[in-house]
């Protein structure tokens, strides 16, 4: 799980950096990436994030693992409850989906001069007019793995036994296609694991 969503979370959480007892970091999505970085939040010893997710379970996932709160962010009032999850908007905002609906959100959370990261591949356009972007002194940033140097500063988090897994359920080979077709409907909670057949 390391060099896949613990080096993917972690590039992008250095990007936002992370401070104890500053205000809690915006993570939208509660899958393998957002629980990863969760965990990561926390063996960095940063205040634990507020996680928006459609899906109830994961939300409940991600308030069970730490989280400062979880919101529905198909909610009239999910902007709102952000800013009072976080203390007024947040500064930081990372999203580990990447969808229109999704961005639009991140950067109506998203506070003046804050730091807006996009990770996932979801797809569609930017959905903001240009201008609030100057208006709002806002910094947008794209991440999409780390380097070596993410990798080997994670590993050293690794072994000093303070990262948590996250949920990860195993799968025969054979069953490729359903475990993608259930992460595809968002179905998959943290991590699916595709073994081969034994020897």
């Amino acid at each position: 799980m390391l060099p896949c969503s613990g080096l993917t979370a972690y590039a992008a959480l250095k990007k936002v950096g992370v401070v104890k007892g500053a205000q809690p970091i915006l993570l939208i999505g509660a899958g393998g990436l957002g629980l990863m970085c969760l965990e990561l939040i926390k063996a960095l010893g940063g205040t634990p994030p507020v996680i928006v997710d459609i899906n109830p379970t994961k939300r409940e996932a991600a308030r069970l693992a730490g989280a400062a709160a979880t919101i529905d962010p198909d909610a009239p009032d999910a902007v709102a409850q952000i800013a009072a999850c976080c203390n007024g908007a947040p500064q930081a905002v990372i999203d580990f989906v990447g969808a229109e609906a999704t961005a639009n959100l991140g950067f109506d959370a998203l506070g003046k001069g804050g730091i807006f990261v996009i990770v996932g591949l979801f797809g569609g356009a930017a959905p903001w007019p240009l201008p609030m972007i100057a208006l709002k002194v806002a910094t947008i940033r794209g991440s999409y793995t780390g380097s070596l140097n993410d990798f080997s500063e994670l590993m050293e988090l690794a072994r000093s036994g303070s990262i948590a897994s996250i949920p990860t359920k195993t799968h025969p080979l054979a069953q490729a296609e359903e475990v993608l077709n259930a992460l595809e409907q968002g179905k998959v909670m943290g991590r699916a694991l595709l073994l081969p057949h034994e020897c």
